[in-house]
């Protein structure tokens, strides 16, 4: 069973992170581009998904909104399913980039970036063991099913890379120090001689949306 880890398309956080300080992560919608993005992954994955494939969908609005713009191109009988696993690295209820006390900044250099837990949140090392439970308890009872050729996993940039992380037997250091995902991306894991890889097989190119 192959696997395809989607980022959802543009939202409007990622347009400006400030508005975190008074909207939950979970509310955020996709942009104009971001539509448009998802709706050019929609069509690069109706080439190689069919019947036999299987959704796994983060429940946060802009998670929805990517999958949503997938799931048109499949057949109806492929089964889709919400994961509160698969949502966004939980930096707090709400998160102000403006408000970085001196001793949470204190914290933050005594943990180190994998290790530090947000107030009201998450570490990258919560989102770790949150991507492990995925595959333990989701994505091997499938493979035992021998039941789908394709999983397609639409969730977020760091649950995306602690995925990636925990399959590849990444460092430490390396899971702190992942690349950017582009939105609207796909990457594929696969397996060889018992070894997973990953590679990034589509990024989505919106260079201007028109009115």
């Amino acid at each position: 069973m192959k696997i395809y880890l989607i980022r959802h398309g543009e939202s409007e956080h990622n347009v400006d992170r400030f508005l975190m300080a008074h909207t939950h992560d979970s509310k955020f919608a996709l942009t104009e581009k971001g539509q448009k993005q998802a709706e050019l992954t929609g069509e690069f994955m109706q080439g190689i998904l069919n019947e036999k494939s299987i959704f796994y969908v983060s429940p946060y609005l802009r998670t929805i909104q990517t999958a949503n713009a997938i799931y048109a191109k499949v057949p109806e009988s492929v089964p889709f399913y919400e994961s509160p696993l698969l949502r966004e690295w939980e930096l707090g209820n709400l998160y102000d980039f403006n408000d970085r006390p001196p001793e949470l900044k204190r914290e933050f250099k005594a943990a180190g970036a994998f290790y530090f837990r947000y107030h009201h949140g998450e570490s990258m090392a919560d989102v770790y063991l949150r991507a492990s439970l995925f595959y333990n308890t989701v994505v091997q009872r499938l493979e035992a099913k021998q039941a789908h050729d394709h999983l397609v996993v639409v969730s977020h940039a760091a649950f995306i890379e602690m995925v990636k992380g925990f399959l590849l037997n990444w460092t430490v250091e390396r899971m702190t120090d992942f690349k950017p995902v582009e939105n609207g991306s796909v990457t594929l894991i696969g397996e060889i001689d018992g070894q997973f890889h990953a590679e990034k097989i589509f990024v989505p190119e919106v260079d201007k949306v028109t009115k």
